[in-house]
């Protein structure tokens, strides 16, 4: 079956998504699982959202709305933009794989750093890009300049992550206005801030306060993380009038379900929730980490809902040995095999982790 599938694709490494907890508890039996894998909210949807799902008038048995127009209305109106500027995307990651067969072909070239969320490289692959992944400085923090470098005259996509999935460090506003500008015009800036909400830091600014830099630039945000929406995959991508047109060219069909449409809708009428739950996240990110720093441990400093914790051994080791203990993190590949990513869950659920690792690090099996 070597036949099967075209070289390229057959040697992609698929994405690894976090193990579920019902997997867990079927493979050990255990029942009282933690899982702080895959950066989700730990509190949830807003209570608007979930009534708006409750109310039994979703006509299940017709198609979604395909443009999606009131939740475009809604975004319009929630970043003071137009409707033709918002394109959805089944999550954030069908638009990034839509991105990378739209704008690019065979040949071109996309840069993107590493370590970073890894279905930039997997969209560039899958299109048959030459690609560049830009070392992050430390494997941790971004270097612009080395951004810059990495760019050719073939570039055609640069993808940022902003915070950075899996190290939580982040761009500051000035360096990533210096960014935009410096960029060659035909180059497509995709920055992503699924996990801006989550950033208290004085020099960060959404890329959307930075859109009169270049117009080649797409910004993608996300109802997975913060709004606690992962279950019905809504994101959408915010650009110019004719790169949405261009997007919704091979957009599938009714990409974005009803019950995603709606849920998304309601949440955005609840900042409240929204405020909340991510000052919880906030405030416990530090004391997490800190908690973990008081250990011995080296954590990345984070401006997203996890931390990157340098456990100083085999990472997957640490996290085979949590999941004996029911609790579920992430484990790093290379450059960061001594590392797991852990998300901030809440109290209870950080304390059970925090305990549960200690017993982890001080047996012999690991």
């Amino acid at each position: 079956m070597s036949d099967l599938a075209a070289p390229h694709i057959l040697a992609l490494t698929a994405y690894e998504p976090g193990k579920p907890e019902d997997e867990l508890k079927r493979e050990l039996g255990i029942d009282n699982v933690v899982k702080l894998a895959s950066n989700e909210n730990p509190y949830g949807p807003s209570p608007k959202a979930i009534e708006a799902l409750s109310r039994g008038s979703l006509q299940l048995h017709r198609y979604p709305d395909p443009s999606g127009h009131d939740l475009r209305q809604a975004l319009a109106v929630h970043h003071g933009i137009s409707a033709e500027e918002l394109c959805l995307g089944n999550g954030s990651n069908e638009l990034i794989d839509l991105i990378c067969r739209v704008v690019a072909t065979r040949g071109e070239h996309a840069v993107f750093g590493s370590p970073s969320f890894p279905c930039y490289r997997i969209g560039s692959v899958a299109q048959e890009l030459r690609f560049t992944a830009v070392p992050l400085r430390d494997h941790v923090h971004w270097s612009v300049d080395d951004l810059l470098e990495a760019v050719i005259p073939e570039t055609k996509l640069l993808f940022v992550s902003n915070p950075n999935n899996p190290t939580g460090s982040y761009i500051a506003k000035g360096e990533l206005a210096r960014l935009l500008r410096s960029l060659p015009e035909r180059v497509l800036a995709v920055i992503d801030e699924a996990y801006f909400e989550y950033v208290d830091a004085e020099d960060f600014a959404p890329s959307t306060e930075l859109r009169e830099t270049r117009e080649r630039l797409a910004i993608l945000r996300t109802f997975s993380k913060a709004y606690g929406l992962a279950a019905l995959r809504v994101g959408y991508a915010i650009g110019t009038p004719e790169l949405v047109t261009t997007l919704n060219r091979l957009r599938a069909p009714f990409n974005v379900g009803t019950p995603g449409q709606v849920a998304a809708l309601a949440a955005l009428t609840d900042p409240a929730h929204l405020r909340t739950s991510v000052e919880a996240t906030v405030h416990d990110r530090a004391k997490l980490a800190k908690a973990l720093e008081t250990t011995g441990l080296q954590v990345a400093p984070s401006q997203a809902n996890f931390l990157l914790v340098d456990v100083q051994r085999p990472g997957r080791a640490i996290y085979e040995a949590l999941l004996h203990e029911g609790v579920i993190v992430r484990a790093m590949p290379a450059p960061l095999e001594s590392s797991i990513r852990v998300t901030v869950g809440k109290p209870e659920e950080n304390e059970r982790f925090l305990q549960a690792l200690q017993r982890v690090l001080r047996e012999s099996r690991v």
